[in-house]
């Protein structure tokens, strides 16, 4: 289930690699909390949320993400 608001703060651009559990990551311009991480073998990441499908990012994406 997404947040019903924005973390607190300003966001910070993060790349696939750099992302962690328990970051929230703005994906279509609401807030959703990173619960399990999965790497491809491309150097990306499969993402996965509660409450939304996962979401795939190639090793140079970025996204905004608030800790």
């Amino acid at each position: 289930m997404a947040a019903s608001h924005r973390p607190e703060g300003l966001p910070v651009p993060c790349t696939a690699l750099s992302l962690r559990l328990g970051d929230w990551v703005e994906l279509d311009g609401r807030p959703w909390r990173i619960t399990d991480l999965r790497y491809r073998c491309d150097g990306g990441r499969i993402v996965h949320f509660a409450g939304r499908p996962p979401h795939v990012m190639g090793p140079r994406t970025t996204v905004p993400v608030y800790r």
